[in-house]
């Protein structure tokens, strides 16, 4: 049949033949200005709806809301230095700040970005941000001296920081904090002492599994006597494995022991990072790095935080106003999200 019989008949049209300037703007459903409306009142017609039988009924409503990612605004990162910030030095000894972050949902950026943010408020110096296993992904914005690495060792978690300062050796010492820490005042020069200083330890009666542990000192060079001294000899645990810690105390226990080498591989879940938090504590004792027994950390026991372990201490804001309350001198506060 020729086109001439055809030409009635309705075709659709290639929108490749329409030049770009007069092709239709094509709007993604989620930018339409009625579905926005629509979502944002939904979500409060929902809210109103929860809060209203809680009242009614005169009970707690556990049922978690679901953040919509559109509505929720995080916070925003410094990009401007704060004048009255500096170098860290001491001792002639250069500084770096690790930040381990990992995120599950939007609103764990508010942890790293607190973080970072009151890093800048003091300091100038490079900051390390790992990322280990994140769920989501996260836009690091306009960071100041800053890098970030996303780690092939997926829940290897407090390790890397040592495993990574150890491999590009960023300055002579690390300051190694949580995405949940933040930096609440200066360094005095005394928290600076020292080749190695804890945030805060806790005593050897809270152990997990003395046999657990002796199992991944057994996978360590000279792992015999580490054995013999984590069951009969007194040792304290460094919470989180955060710290001061100088590069030279890195390089000797890797090359007496392999610790991070070794271990990175085989931490991958919550009771593997637990035990690293104790093993941490049992090399360094053994080798005696610390001058004294007692002052391992700087800010003591963390059960005697103000609000440690409390769920409902899960903002930087709640904690700085938890610490200020008791007069708790610290110059690194934490908070906790039970991720």
């Amino acid at each position: 049949m020729s086109s001439w019989a055809n030409r009635h008949i309705i075709t659709k049209r290639n929108i490749s033949q329409i030049p770009q300037e007069f092709r239709p703007q094509i709007i993604p459903r989620v930018a339409r200005p009625e579905v926005v409306i629509s979502e944002s009142f939904q979500e409060s017609l929902k809210n109103e709806i929860v809060l209203n039988t809680t009242i009614t009924n005169n009970i707690i409503n556990n049922t978690k809301t679901t953040i919509n990612p559109r509505q929720y605004v995080t916070k925003k990162i410094d990009t401007m230095l704060n004048p009255s910030a500096f170098e860290l030095a001491h001792n002639n000894k250069s500084y770096v700040f690790v930040i381990l972050r990992h995120l599950r949902n939007i609103r764990d950026n508010d942890l790293w970005i607190s973080s970072y943010n009151s890093i800048r408020k003091f300091y100038t110096n490079k900051i390390v941000i790992i990322d280990d296993n994140s769920s989501i992904n996260t836009v690091d914005g306009k960071l100041v001296n800053t890098e970030v690495i996303r780690s092939e060792f997926n829940g290897a978690g407090e390790i890397l920081p040592y495993y990574y300062f150890l491999k590009y050796k960023w300055a002579d010492k690390m300051i190694f904090l949580h995405d949940s820490m933040f930096i609440n005042r200066l360094f005095t020069d005394n928290e600076l002492e020292g080749n190695i200083k804890f945030h805060w330890h806790f005593e050897k009666g809270y152990i997990t599994d003395l046999g657990k542990i002796n199992t991944y000192l057994s996978q360590l060079n000279n792992s015999r006597e580490l054995q013999e001294f984590a069951t009969n000899s007194t040792w304290y645990g460094c919470f989180g494995a955060t710290s001061i810690c100088d590069l030279d105390v890195v390089l000797q226990l890797e090359n007496k022991y392999k610790l991070f080498s070794n271990l990175v591989m085989l931490i991958r879940v919550r009771k593997d990072r637990e035990l690293f938090e104790r093993i941490l504590g049992i090399v360094l004792y053994y080798e005696q790095i610390f001058d004294d027994f007692t002052k391992c950390s700087n800010f003591g026991d963390i059960l005697k935080y103000p609000g440690a372990f409390d769920s409902q201490n899960n903002n930087m804001e709640t904690a700085a106003h938890i610490i200020s309350q008791v007069g708790y001198n610290t110059a690194v506060i934490k908070v906790w999200r039970g991720r």
